[in-house]
């Protein structure tokens, strides 16, 4: 009932009736075809193109691992807020595991518990998993009582150029005040800093090349041996395989009944004032309110005498706008069976979905569907003889 309280008990009733008449864009049909035109017809961002769109996938990489939060990889705690003295500016070391553990292991001690302080690596090492990279830095920062600040972030590799390590660099709202190179301790850097020194200190102690991969060029890399084609036609594999279509026994006669869509209220609707919008017993056709003048024709899309029927009868419609649905498709064949459908009958196929088949009560295909008066009208079709039917199926 939340729904009658939101809309109203004419509202709801319009809303069971809408994506059968065509309103609403017949969000009902988008529905049935969601997941086909997801899996095979959806076009692959161009960013993902390595070539001849390399530069947009590696922008596009970038800016994935900048939006990522950098600051405390997983399960390493999260460091204690330290006086900085830096006036919210925050040096940056940049490392790697070619500095040895031992170096590592002194620089983690020595940032550990600082705010202002953040260390990054590049990412993991040449055929290392992340899971085994942070499993090694929980080993060095084990015996820590607080965790420093540490990171992955290619991206500051990238931006400031940093191809060998240790570096350190002051940094304020992405602005370099200070760097230099060969440096582990903290304590160094900071007494240049307050001496006032800024710009490039040169090279102060031994370095070492970064031995961890670019995540970004990484990226960049698995996205470009990406097989998109291959990946479509494996969507659309399983969709056939596992989809579940609404199937309907065929009709052996011609048949014809009306379906009321009449809908009365069970109890009152009472709005939060009190005021009493709908009373228990009132009646609403939507019919009276809205004109029904669109043709479903529902049939069994891997019989072929059904599908004559249902060009047939699709081409009876006159003036009325004729919607095709179908209760099966042909799984080995895959999407050509749909492409193929469409093109025999010159005209959009979708499946028929459970709610359409509930509201207008259908039980044999092919099955014709539309107004009479203030009622619906649906009318089974023999697709054709006995005979044909048996010959056709062997």
């Amino acid at each position: 009932m939340r729904c009658f309280k939101r809309v109203g008990f004419a509202a709801l009733v319009f809303a069971v009736l809408r994506p059968v008449a065509g309103w609403a864009e017949e969000d009902w049909l988008t529905r049935s075809r969601a997941i086909l035109e997801a899996a095979g017809q959806a076009e692959r961002p161009a960013w993902l193109d390595a070539n001849p769109h390399r530069d947009a996938a590696e922008r596009q990489a970038r800016e994935t691992m900048k939006a990522a939060p950098k600051p405390n990889l997983p399960g390493l705690g999260t460091p204690t807020p330290g006086g900085d003295g830096l006036s919210g500016r925050r040096i940056v070391i940049y490392v790697s595991a070619a500095m040895g553990h031992d170096a590592l292991k002194a620089l983690f001690e020595e940032a550990a518990g600082r705010s202002d302080v953040l260390i990054v690596f590049r990412g993991p090492r040449p055929g290392q998993k992340i899971p085994t990279f942070i499993a090694e830095l929980r080993d060095l920062l084990k015996d820590l009582d607080s965790a420093p600040n540490v990171g992955l972030d290619p991206h500051r590799f990238r931006t400031h150029g940093v191809t060998a390590v240790p570096e350190m660099m002051l940094e304020e709202q992405g602005r370099v005040l200070a760097r230099v190179r060969g440096v582990s301790g903290l304590d160094w850097f900071r007494r240049q800093l307050d001496a006032g020194r800024r710009g490039d200190l040169g090279v102060q102690g031994p370095i070492e090349s970064v031995a961890e991969i670019d995540l970004i060029q990484e990226m960049q890399r698995r996205l470009a041996a990406i097989d998109w084609q291959d990946k479509k036609r494996l969507a659309l594999a399983r969709f056939w395989d596992r989809g579940r279509f609404v199937e309907l026994p065929e009709a052996t006669e011609t048949r014809e009944r009306k379906v009321d869509l009449t809908v009365t209220a069970p109890r009152d609707l009472v709005a939060p004032d009190g005021t009493v919008i709908v009373r228990a017993g009132d009646t609403v056709n939507p019919l009276e309110k809205r004109p029904f003048s669109l043709r479903l024709v529902v049939f069994d899309g891997t019989r072929l005498a059904q599908i004559e029927t249902a060009r047939r009868l699709g081409r009876e419609a006159q003036r009325k706008r004729v919607l095709y649905l179908a209760t099966r498709l042909a799984r080995d064949a895959g999407g050509t069976a749909l492409a193929e459908l469409e093109h025999r009958l010159d005209s959009p196929v979708f499946l028929l979905t459970p709610d359409v088949r509930n509201r207008f009560q259908l039980e044999r295909v092919p099955s014709v569907v539309e107004a009479d008066g203030k009622m619906i009208r649906v009318r089974e079709v023999q697709a054709a003889s006995p005979e044909a039917r048996e010959k056709e199926s062997s």
